[in-house]
């Protein structure tokens, strides 16, 4: 069994994935910024850790994921003003990946279904900071030597888990909606099944069970 670090260990996605992922015997730790957060993690199934990745050096990422088979990063801003959001989504995310590349664990990376360069989103949209933000850690990733999976979920929901349809490399699947409970299922369904890796996943809800979906992915054969 791995274990496994869930960076924004508070968040909606991260809460019902905890469970999955301690179900399945890992050793889960989820890190918090607020420690009034941490009985609702230790609920989760997972050991709360307090520490503020906005605000750690290099170093202090380094030691924060030192030790974890595998880190999940579901942490965000969560809005409010463009520099925070580039501190959380873009900077502190870049020092995890820095951090993972050092020390071999495998980052599995939740982030949104139009991440891309060449996003679309106008300047002077609310949107605009995030959206680069997850551009350049999205393209960072994929050009870095770590092991990783980036998951790219459409339009999230509060609808109950459910089946996926996922993307085919280079794919025209469009952008739709997915339950926060199925993201969840996926994160723990690719922390079980190493061989995916070195994949952006992008799902909307669909009707293949989440297995049978990754199963169909090429680095599963």
């Amino acid at each position: 069994m791995a274990r496994i670090l869930v960076i924004g260990a508070h968040g909606k996605i991260a809460l019902l994935a905890q469970p999955l992922l301690a179900e399945a015997e890992h050793t889960v730790h989820g890190v918090i910024r607020n420690p009034a957060h941490a009985d609702d993690v230790r609920a989760a199934g997972a050991e709360p850790v307090v520490a503020d990745v906005e605000h750690l050096d290099q170093p202090g990422v380094d030691a924060l994921v030192a030790g974890y088979d595998v880190v999940v990063w579901s942490a965000g801003a969560g809005g409010g003003s463009d520099e925070r959001t580039r501190a959380v989504d873009q900077d502190a995310a870049l020092r995890v990946l820095e951090a993972v590349q050092r020390s071999g664990a495998r980052l599995v990376m939740v982030s949104y279904f139009g991440a891309r360069r060449d996003h679309g989103v106008p300047e002077d949209h609310d949107f605009f900071a995030y959206a680069e933000a997850k551009a350049i850690v999205d393209e960072a990733i994929r050009a870095s030597g770590a092991d990783w999976v980036i998951l790219a979920p459409s339009t999230l929901t509060l609808e109950p888990e459910g089946g996926i349809e996922v993307d085919e490399p280079e794919g025209s699947l469009e952008s739709g909606e997915i339950p926060r409970a199925t993201v969840a299922r996926l994160i723990a369904e690719v922390v079980a099944h190493p061989a995916v890796r070195g994949l952006t996943i992008r799902a909307n809800a669909g009707e293949r069970p989440v297995v049978e979906a990754l199963g169909s992915l090429p680095n599963m054969g």
